[in-house]
């Protein structure tokens, strides 16, 4: 259903050109859900605003194709993309307080979003607003859509958000980070939601995190990114059993133990590489233990574990 290939984006700043991306490949299938998974800073949110072309005018993808079923979204025009935003494709944002407007009440905003992007009668959206808070488990939608943002909690906030997206049964969801600072409670409400979008509406959803356990609990697939590369990818069970790539253990060597509390963390040490002056050769090489001469001046090939759990470094490293 969606194929990014080879995409590779920059950005103009004061400081210099910021080569963001680099040559990031992944795929989503029908019913899916992928997660992007990596520290702040390595690309997860830019790889997902690329397919709806909303980065800032400073942007420009340098290569690289988004395949969305078999039209490439880098090659229409401006007004011929509105057609997938909101509508084929929707967007829940990290943070729900600043994607809603505080001065209007959520059922209104509901509303023009679903006039806007079906272009059905107001009595006919109001049907569909309904429906759509009753999916995000809202046992009183008409008494919600009469609330102002402020007066729902951070839970409540974000299904309100996933309602929005999904009002027009969009074929694909991107979710940037949707369980950031809810409690563990409340996250698991809101990756159980998400779960059944999925199973009732066939909806594909990009996932953008940086909690393996988030991975762990709802993903199909996960892709591990960092400096704007993908370092390994595959089925999530494959990738979490059976880690290849030192950056991906490092992570899960980061996540506190479920049975053993008195096991210590293991930080990465380190900080990520400076994108103005990308580094040669691997770019994890300067914060991985098990590095070796060549990671420092060669880039590592793409090496199969099986045929959809892939990863990039060199073998006797691993």
């Amino acid at each position: 259903m969606l194929k990014v290939e080879n995409l590779s984006v920059s950005f103009d700043t004061f400081e210099g050109k910021l080569n963001v991306l680099e040559n990031v490949n992944f795929s989503i299938d029908e019913g899916e859900i992928l997660s992007i998974v990596g520290e702040s800073g390595s690309g997860k949110s830019v790889s997902a605003y690329s397919i709806l072309r909303l980065l800032d005018k400073n942007s420009k993808v340098e290569s690289g194709k988004i395949k969305f079923y078999d039209e490439d979204l880098l090659k229409i025009s401006p007004k011929e993309i509105e057609k997938y935003r909101g509508k084929k494709i929707g967007m829940v944002f990290q943070e729900p307080m600043t994607a809603l407007n505080p001065t209007m009440k959520v059922g209104k905003q509901l509303l023009n979003v679903i006039i806007q992007n079906m272009g059905v009668s107001k009595k006919e959206a109001y049907k569909t607003m309904v429906n759509t808070l009753r999916d995000v488990h809202f046992d009183n939608p008409e008494e919600i859509a009469q609330k102002y943002p402020y007066e729902l909690s951070g839970g409540m906030r974000q299904r309100i958000v996933i309602s929005l997206a999904m009002s027009s049964k969009p074929k694909l969801l991107i979710a940037d980070e949707p369980t950031t600072a809810l409690d563990v409670t409340i996250q698991a409400e809101i990756l159980n939601l998400m779960k059944e979008l999925v199973n009732k509406h066939n909806t594909s959803i990009l996932l953008i995190t940086h909690d393996l356990s988030v991975v762990r609990s709802v993903s199909d697939k996960v892709c591990v990114m960092y400096g704007g590369k993908v370092l390994e990818q595959g089925y999530t069970r494959e990738v979490l059993i059976n880690p290849k790539h030192p950056y991906t253990k490092a992570l899960l060597n980061a996540l506190p133990d479920q049975v053993d509390e008195n096991i210590k963390l293991q930080e990465i040490e380190g900080e990520v590489p400076d994108l103005r002056n990308r580094p040669k050769g691997c770019i994890f090489h300067s914060r991985c233990l098990n590095r070796k001469n060549k990671c420092s001046i060669e880039a590592p090939l793409e090496l199969k574990v099986s045929k959809d759990h892939i990863f990039y470094c060199f073998k006797e490293v691993v």
